[in-house]
Formats: structure tokens, sequence, C-alpha cells
């Protein structure tokens, strides 16, 4: 039900802003780069109430966090566990059997995250867009690898929805390729120092990383015995 339920209220909140948007070159000069308080600052004209709604926003957001942190903190210990992060004997540990090593870590590079907006909003714009585009990389390629096989793993499923699948899944494809050229556009023309959408920059860094740090030590590793634990 939270899709649903998330989708509905979604647009309750969003097409209103959208209808009453100010001029766009008002909200690129947003103070401190922040376009959503002072949308609703100026189409609702009063202080009180542009802080009791960006109240609402913040919790909302609170509670989104809180999941968001939980599930780094337990992919960040699985990947400790197996030994595929540096000092991985370290955030694998756990207290009261909960990964809180592991959460700590998170929490740090979090808090660290979030200090760049206080130097760089274009920075710090490029580290969330990133999240965008990981995420949708992280749909992408199984998808596309499914599309690539003939769908033959999802044909041996109880339920799949035949060849109106394979029309999804081909969407799919070409909506996230869409996006992450979407997500990795400057926010204005001419582009400058200041406009420039770094998300792409920052992405593919950390897949360089990533790959050094496989090549170097990871593909050196022995294979890890598949485990299930549950908290």
């Amino acid at each position: 039900m939270c899709i649903p339920i998330g989708g509905v209220s979604m647009l309750a909140f969003v097409l209103p802003i959208c209808f009453t948007l100010p001029p766009l070159e008002d909200i690129l000069a947003a103070p401190y780069g922040q376009a959503l308080p002072f949308i609703i600052d100026t189409v609702t004209g009063s202080k009180p109430l542009s802080l009791a709604l960006l109240i609402m926003v913040l919790m909302v957001t609170l509670f989104c966090s809180i999941s968001i942190t939980t599930t780094a903190s337990r992919c960040t210990w699985a990947l400790s566990r197996d030994g595929m992060l540096p000092f991985s004997q370290i955030w694998s540990r756990t207290l009261f059997n909960q990964p809180i090593y592991a959460l700590a870590l998170v929490t740090v590079i979090e808090v660290c995250l979030g200090c760049v907006n206080l130097g760089s909003t274009s920075a710090f714009t490029a580290f969330v867009s990133v999240g965008v585009i990981a995420l949708a990389c992280a749909y992408l390629i199984p998808i596309a690898i499914s599309l690539a096989f003939g769908r033959t793993e999802v044909a041996k499923a109880k339920w799949h929805l035949g060849a109106i699948g394979t029309v999804a899944n081909a969407v799919s494809v070409f909506w996230i390729l869409f996006q992450l050229v979407l997500f990795s556009m400057p926010s204005a023309l001419p582009v400058t120092v200041e406009t420039m959408n770094y998300a792409s920059v920052v992405f593919v860094g950390f897949l360089v990383l990533c790959g050094v740090w496989y090549f170097a030590w990871g593909k050196k590793r022995p294979k890890a015995k598949a485990e299930l634990t549950m908290y």
C-alpha cells in the first residue's frame, strides 16, 4: 500500500506547486540554492504557514532518512562481512546483534556529505544527483540483463506478464536511459562552473574507484559462501 499512498500524496503535493511556480529565474536564484522553501514562501506569502509546511516536509524527510540509513548500514555490514570493503574487520562487527559499526560509518559519511553544502552548493547537488543516477542504474542493470537473455529466468516464475512484460521492460530501459541523460544535464545555459552538473563526473569517479579496488584487491579474494542473516 505504500506505493499507491505515496503516489497519491506526491500528486497532492507536487501539482499545487507546479501550478503556482514563481518565475524560473527567481527559483534558480533562490537563497542558498534551496528552491522548495523559496517556492513555498513566495506562494503562501506567510512566514508561519511556510514554516508549518516545511516542517511537514522535514518530518517526511526524517523518516525517509532513517530508512535509507538503516538500509545503507545493512548493505555496508553485508559487504564488510564478505571482506569487500577497506577495514572490513571493523565494519562487520556487531553490538547487541546490530551492525552498529557499519551504522556509525554510514552516519559519518552522511554528515560529511551534508557539510559539503556549506562550502559548495554545486558539489552537494552533484552528490545528491548521483544517488538518483545510481538508483536508476540499479534498476537498469537487471532489467537489461533479463532482456538480453530473452527473459528466460522470468519465464520460469509462477507468475509473469509474458509479452507484456517484455514491452514493459523495454520501455523501462529507454525511460531510465532518458533519466540518466536528464539528471546529468546542467541547470541553466550557458554552462558555467557554478551551473555545471557534476553528477556524471562524480558517478564515473565512483565507478573508477570501485573498478580499481576490485582489480587491485577484490578480485584476489576468495568468493564468500552464501549466508542468510536475519535481524
